[in-house]
C-alpha cells in the first residue's frame, strides 16, 4: 500500500470513530463475565458479527437485536476476519497472525506463525525485526517453492489477504482433535495443521491440488471436500500419515470465473453454490447472481436446483451452513442468507459499506437485510456465526 492509500485509510478510520463512539446497541454485555454471557446466549441461535473497536457487536439475525461483547486482543477493529465455523471465528491481526476467537466464551487459540506456511519467508529490518513478508509461487510438479520466480513483496498487514483466502475447521478448536484448513496464495493452494501445532503442512499430493474455492469437513467420514475452479470436487483425507486427494466430482469446465462454495445438506447432497459480484453504480461490490447447483457423483455432472427443501443457507466468509426455517420466524424458506466476500472489492476499499442480503431462489432476487449501509458493516467483515460455548480444553 503506497503513501497516499494509507493515508486515505487512515483519515476514513479516523472520520468514524465518532460515529462509533455514539453507537448504542440494543444491549451492552461487554462487562459481563463469560460464563453468565453463555447463559444469557444459550437460547439465541444464528448471529452476525461486527465490530467497534476492542469490542464486538453481535447481531441476532431472528430479531435484528444488537449486543455489545468484549473480546480479548488483540482488538477486533484491527483484524481480518476471515473465517467462521462451529461458533467461533477466524481473525489475522495487523502482523498477519492467525487466531481462533469464541465470542461468547472469550475463548482464544493461536495457530502456527505466517512464517510456517510453505512459500512465506520472512523480511528483516537492520535490526533483525521482522519487516514484512515475501511470498513465493509454488510449484507442484517438484513439490518445493519456485525461487526462481520473483517473490511477491507485502507488509506486515498485507500478508493477511494472502494468507488466509479462506478458513474452517474439522471440530471445536478445544477438543483436542480440531484440524484447521486454509486456501492461500498464489493459485489457491491448501495447508493445515492440528491446533497446536507448531507449522502448517501444504498438501502438494498432484499438480491438481490448486485454485480452490471453497472445502468443508465432513463429520460423517473424516473427510475434508474442497471445490476447485472448474467445479471439480475433491476429498482430502487426512488420517493418514500423508494427505490423501481423490476427485470426486470432473472437472465441469476448464475455468469458470465466479465464486464457488460447497456444502452438504441435513438431507446428505452436496451442493455447489455459483456466486457472481460486480461493482454497482455507486461503487459497491455485490452480489449479482446465484446458482445453486446438486453435485450427481453417479452421472459425474450438476443439476441446478431451485429450492432448499424448506431450508435456508448461509454463506460468505464462515463455513456454508442450512437451518431449516420452521425453526426460526423470520427466517424465509428456500433462500440464501448471505455477507459480502468479494475480496477485490474488499481490499481495495476496506472501509465502503458491506453487503448482507438474502437471496429468494424461486424469485431469483436479492434483497438488502440492512439496506441503510450502517458503518458498522464494513470493517472487520460482517460473517455470520453460531453460537457454541466451549471454554476450555479437555
Amino acid at each position: 500500500m503506497d503513501d497516499a492509500a494509507e493515508s486515505f485509510r487512515l483519515g476514513q478510520e479516523e472520520s468514524m470513530q465518532q460515529e462509533l463512539a455514539d453507537f448504542v446497541p440494543s444491549y451492552d454485555w461487554s462487562q459481563l463475565p463469560a460464563d453468565l454471557l453463555i447463559r444469557i446466549f444459550a437460547g439465541l441461535d444464528v448471529l452476525d458479527l461486527f465490530s467497534v473497536r476492542a469490542v464486538s457487536t453481535l447481531c441476532r439475525l431472528t430479531n435484528k437485536k444488537l449486543y455489545r461483547v468484549t473480546l480479548p486482543d488483540p482488538p477486533l477493529r484491527s483484524c481480518f476476519v476471515v473465517g467462521s465455523c462451529r461458533g467461533w471465528i477466524a481473525t489475522a491481526d495487523e502482523q498477519s497472525n492467525l487466531f481462533l476467537v469464541n465470542p461468547l466464551s472469550r475463548a482464544q487459540i493461536p495457530l502456527p506463525p505466517p512464517l510456517t506456511i510453505k512459500n512465506v519467508r520472512g523480511c528483516y529490518a537492520t535490526d533483525g525485526v521482522l519487516d514484512g513478508y515475501h511470498l513465493l509461487e509454488l510449484d507442484l510438479v517438484n513439490q518445493d517453492c519456485n525461487t526462481q520466480a520473483e517473490p511477491d513483496d507485502l507488509t506486515l498487514e498485507k500478508g493477511r489477504f494472502y494468507f488466509y483466502l479462506r478458513v474452517t475447521m474439522s471440530a471445536d478448536p478445544l477438543s483436542g482433535s480440531c484440524i484447521v484448513m486454509i486456501m492461500h496464495m498464489p493459485s489457491n493452494h491448501l495447508s493445515f495443521a492440528k491446533v497446536g501445532d507448531a507449522q502448517w503442512t501444504w498438501i502438494d499430493v498432484d499438480q491438481h491440488c490448486c485454485n480452490y474455492n471453497d472445502f468443508f469437513y465432513n463429520d460423517s467420514d473424516g473427510l475434508f471436500y474442497a471445490v476447485r475452479e472448474s467445479g471439480e470436487v475433491h476429498t482430502i483425507d487426512l488420517n493418514r500419515p500423508s494427505p490423501v486427494v481423490k476427485t470426486i466430482l470432473r472437472p465441469i469446465a476448464s475455468c469458470i470465473d465466479n465464486n464457488k462454495y460447497i456444502v452438504q445438506t441435513p438431507w446428505g447432497d452436496i451442493l455447489q453454490v455459483w456466486r457472481d459480484n460486480d461493482i454497482d453504480e455507486e461503487g459497491e461490490g455485490r452480489a449479482v447472481q446465484l446458482e445453486v447447483y446438486m453435485v450427481d457423483l453417479v452421472e459425474q455432472k450438476l443439476v441446478e436446483i431451485k429450492n432448499l427443501q424448506e431450508h435456508v443457507l448461509f454463506i460468505g466468509f464462515n463455513t456454508p451452513f442450512f437451518l431449516l426455517a420452521e425453526d426460526y420466524n423470520m427466517l424465509t424458506p428456500d433462500c440464501i442468507y448471505l455477507t459480502d466476500d468479494f475480496m477485490d472489492y474488499i481490499y481495495c476499499r476496506r472501509f465502503n459499506p458491506r453487503q448482507v442480503a438474502v437471496f429468494n431462489m424461486k424469485e431469483g432476487s436479492f434483497t438488502d437485510l440492512f439496506p441503510n449501509r450502517d458503518f458498522m458493516l464494513n470493517w472487520p467483515l460482517p460473517i455470520w456465526i453460531t453460537p457454541s460455548y466451549s471454554q476450555s480444553r479437555k
